[in-house]
């Protein structure tokens, strides 16, 4: 048992996260449609913090999805995760990472829509809900100086979202 103590003693951990704003309309995403804050000047999700600036590498824990509203169907959704900043598709339209964006890939979070909990659950817009994702041990490297890592969330089922809905993301990172 003083191995697993002494192993944890040496590490240190950290929530990071990043929020967007949804566009101000209800228009339903398809499998495969990205979901971020414009349908013409989009901005990727920026994970800040990422690494403990004595290590450069962490491993992701855990990831949380924090949604304001809470819709009757729950969004199923990934979040792509890469270590260099990639292109980012507008709102609602299909996700087209390249070749070499897709070579930067972290990892990829799924957002089941069996872990969905309500939190307020106030329906629609007036409530909000959460999904938690445990067990994961997704390893990375920043590999540039802002020590950042990037995301875009993708949906995976037919979702009809709330106008000016709030996603945050919260990575629970491991050094």
């Amino acid at each position: 048992m003083s191995g697993i103590r002494n192993s944890f003693a040496r590490t240190s951990g950290r929530t990071i996260k990043a929020n967007f704003t949804r566009p101000n309309n209800t228009d339903q995403y398809t499998a495969g449609d990205v979901i971020c804050n414009s349908t013409s000047a989009p901005v990727i999700m920026t994970f800040s913090g990422a690494v403990n600036t004595d290590f450069q590498m962490g491993i992701i824990a855990q990831a949380t999805l924090i949604d304001s509203a809470n819709q009757s169907t729950k969004l199923d959704a990934e979040l792509w995760l890469f270590d260099t900043t990639v292109t980012m598709d507008n709102d609602n339209a299909a996700f087209t990472p390249t070749d070499t964006e897709c070579g930067t890939l972290v990892g990829i979070i799924p957002f089941s829509t069996s872990y969905w909990k309500a939190g307020d659950a106030t329906s629609g817009a007036g409530g909000n809900a959460v999904c938690h994702v445990q067990g994961l041990a997704i390893p990375f490297n920043v590999v540039h100086a802002s020590n950042a890592l990037y995301g875009i969330l993708v949906a995976r089922n037919a979702y009809t979202p709330v106008a000016q809905e709030v996603f945050t993301v919260r990575l629970h990172i491991i050094d």
